[in-house]
């Protein structure tokens, strides 16, 4: 059975909260597989963006969009120690942007992930963690825990 979820990281250096976004979208390679698909899913994140700001506070932001045509989650993460211009519940910059991909069918499975993120984030030795590292190598190396605790995660089967 194909993984049911995914993610990728990648650094951030655009301060606009759309140029911000594509860049993950652009720059994650766990989006490289909806080829054709990748536009109509930029224009979803957009659109969901446009409705209200997902900049949650704290310097974390969770956009995300939904395509029924995507078969499983996906989850993209940009990091920008400068901080992105999101017009964030809280006023702040965003240093930490999740983008995600899913489908409308299998929202539970969004919802599980959401979590995870928000208990992550929410973790100050995660946070400061994520945001020290900016080297070729830093993939690789961002916190294990809160990668293995998402990858344990059942997310269902998302078999369309």
């Amino acid at each position: 059975m194909d993984s049911l979820y995914g993610y990728s990281v990648c650094p951030v250096c655009e301060t606009d909260k759309f140029a911000a976004i594509d860049e993950v979208i652009d720059g994650c390679s766990i989006f490289d597989d909806l080829k054709e698909n990748k536009e109509r899913f930029r224009r979803a994140v957009h659109r969901r963006e446009i409705i209200e700001t997902t900049g949650i506070g704290h310097g974390v932001a969770i956009a995300h969009g939904k395509l029924p045509c995507i078969d499983h989650l996906r989850i993209g993460l940009g990091i920008n120690p400068k901080g992105i211009n999101y017009k964030s519940k809280d006023g702040k910059p965003v240093n930490i942007l999740f983008v995600i991909a899913s489908t409308p069918f299998h929202q539970i499975n969004y919802l599980k992930a959401l979590a995870v993120i928000l208990r992550g984030v929410r973790n100050s030795d995660i946070k400061k963690e994520v945001l020290s590292i900016f080297d070729p190598g830093f993939e690789a190396k961002f916190s294990k825990d809160f990668l293995e605790e998402l990858v344990k995660q059942d997310f269902g089967c998302l078999n369309i």
